[in-house]
This record gives structure tokens, C-alpha cells and sequence, in this order.
């Protein structure tokens, strides 16, 4: 069991949205977004219709390059107001975490 957060993003309800990666690790990426009291949101290949409207206050934007399409990349433009985003080369767990604890500091 996981310890509970004392981090004050937590109460804030903020998303971290990871765009591209891989499919099958959208639940360590989860793991290592909640760690830091944010929801995370993945989305893969493309972004659902009516997701703007669930993805509450957006903290930050990270986009794996490697593995990721321009559509995509594209799309999440038009979602996103005034988060920074960060470009990853790689799709690994270990360059999400660096990232998240960067933009936590």
C-alpha cells in the first residue's frame, strides 16, 4: 500500500497529461504521476472526444517524441492553455520520473 501524498498538488486536483509512450505502461506512468498528487491522463494514439471537459486543471504536459504521432501532438495543442510542456526522447518510466520530480522541485 502506498503512503498517502502530503503534497499540496494533491488537493489542488491537477492532471499531468502523457501523450504518446506506450499503451502498456500507462500504469507505472499513473504510479509515478500519483506519487506527486496529480491525476494523470494518457492518451496513446488520440484524444477521445469531450476530453477537455474531463481533464480539470492541467499542471503539465509531457510528450514522449519517439512515440508519438504530429496528429496527436496536434490534438493536445488545442486542450491545453498555459501548462509547460516537456519533450521526452525516450518512453521510459525512469524519463518520466526525472521529469516529474524536475517540474515538482
Amino acid at each position: 500500500m502506498k503512503p498517502a501524498t502530503t503534497d499540496s498538488k494533491a488537493s489542488t486536483g491537477q492532471t499531468v497529461l502523457v501523450i504518446g509512450g506506450s499503451g502498456g505502461l500507462s500504469g507505472r506512468y499513473r504510479d509515478i504521476v500519483e506519487e506527486h498528487g496529480c491525476s494523470l491522463r494518457h492518451y496513446e494514439d488520440k484524444v477521445p472526444p469531450g476530453a477537455r471537459r474531463r481533464l480539470g486543471r492541467v499542471a503539465l504536459v509531457v510528450i514522449m517524441v519517439g512515440m508519438v504521432s504530429h496528429a496527436l501532438r496536434d490534438q493536445v495543442k488545442g486542450l491545453v492553455d498555459d501548462a509547460p510542456v516537456v519533450y521526452l526522447r525516450t518512453a521510459s518510466t525512469s524519463a518520466l520520473r526525472a521529469a516529474i520530480e524536475r517540474w515538482a522541485a
